[in-house]
C-alpha cells in the first residue's frame, strides 16, 4: 500500500514511518524539514503543511494518509496561537480536502487525550476543532477516518521538548 505521513521527521510520526516500511508499504514522509531517521525504503518531500501545491504532490498518489504534522509542544502552543491554529486546523482540514479529491481509502489523524480535558490549552483547542473536521469530511464526503489519541509520548528519538524527557533528565 502507498501510505504518507504527514509530520513523518518527526518524533511519533518516524517511528510510525519505520513500522509501515517494515511491514512492506511504499512509505512518502511529508515534513517541513528532512528527517534523521530516513530509510532506504522511504520517500522524503519537504513542504508546508499549509502550502496545497506541496501537500497535494504528497497525497494525490496515496492510498492512506497518516495525518502526524502538527505544533504540538503545549508551551510553544501557548506563546502562538494563531500559527497553531494555522498549522493543527488549517492544515489538518488541507489534507482532508486533498484526501478527499484524491479518493484516499482512508486518514489516519493523530490528536491528544486533551480534547476532553480543561488542560492543554492552545494545542487542546485545535486539536479539538481538527478532530471536528474530520468527522464533518466523514459525515459530508465519506473521508474513511480513524481517530488516535496520545498522552504523553517517550521514547527514542524525543527530544528536549518532551515533557517526560525534561523529567528524566
Amino acid at each position: 500500500m502507498k501510505i504518507t505521513v504527514t509530520g513523518g521527521s518527526g518524533f511519533l510520526g518516524s517511528h510510525v514511518a519505520d513500522v509501515l516500511g517494515h511491514k512492506g508499504h511504499k512509505v512518502t514522509i511529508f515534513d517541513k524539514k528532512k528527517s534523521k531517521w530516513i530509510k532506504p525504503n522511504q520517500k522524503m518531500y519537504i513542504g508546508n503543511i499549509l502550502n496545497p501545491k506541496d501537500l497535494e504532490r504528497v497525497i494525490k498518489d496515496a492510498d492512506v494518509v497518516f495525518h502526524f504534522a502538527a505544533l504540538a509542544d503545549l508551551d510553544e502552543a501557548l506563546k502562538r496561537p494563531i500559527e497553531t491554529a494555522n498549522i493543527n486546523i488549517s492544515g489538518t482540514v488541507l489534507a482532508l480536502e486533498l484526501s478527499y479529491k484524491h479518493k484516499i481509502k482512508r486518514f489516519i489523524h493523530a490528536s491528544t487525550i486533551y480534547v476532553n480535558s480543561s488542560d492543554g490549552g492552545f494545542y487542546r483547542c485545535s486539536k479539538k476543532a481538527a478532530e471536528d473536521f474530520v468527522e464533518e469530511y466523514h459525515n459530508i464526503f465519506g473521508v474513511d477516518y480513524t481517530v488516535l489519541r496520545f498522552g504523553s509520548l517517550y521514547g527514542e528519538r524525543s527530544d528536549n521538548t518532551n515533557g517526560v524527557t525534561n523529567i528524566i533528565n
